[in-house]
């Protein structure tokens, strides 16, 4: 009992170490890139939190529905990266994101919807 209360403290903490220890070789890529590599390793490690922690058992029913989402959110990367590259498309400028933060936040939500969806056992 120890031992899993041990690992529910000492994961998500080296987790977090880890992502932290990563972040500044990422900074030193593009701005695009390394901020999408960042919310994307945000989005595994948050995904994957919980299963490793060994805190949940729980198989949601309706959770590999989440591809949608995350494909959807993918191709808005997309276009925000062809966009920084100076694709214009009339219709899509509003999505257009020249902030760093956003593009992770977007990669972060992803790249978690993503991974749910494939922990759940159907995937994609």
């Amino acid at each position: 009992m120890f031992l899993r209360k041990l690992t529910v403290i000492v994961v998500p903490l080296g987790m977090m170490l880890l992502i932290c220890l990563v972040s500044p070789l990422l900074s030193s890529m593009d701005a695009f890139f390394g901020s999408l590599l960042l919310g994307l390793l945000l989005g595994v490690g948050l995904g994957l939190l919980l299963p490793l922690a060994g805190a949940t058992r729980l198989r949601e029913p309706f959770a590999w529905l989440l591809w949608a989402p995350a494909v959807l959110t993918f191709l808005i990367l997309l276009y925000q990266y062809l966009a920084s590259l100076g694709a214009d498309v009339p219709l899509l400028r509003l999505l257009a994101a020249r902030d760093s933060r956003i593009i992770t936040v977007e990669g972060a939500f992803a790249a978690y919807m993503l991974t749910f969806s494939i922990r759940t056992g159907r995937g994609i």
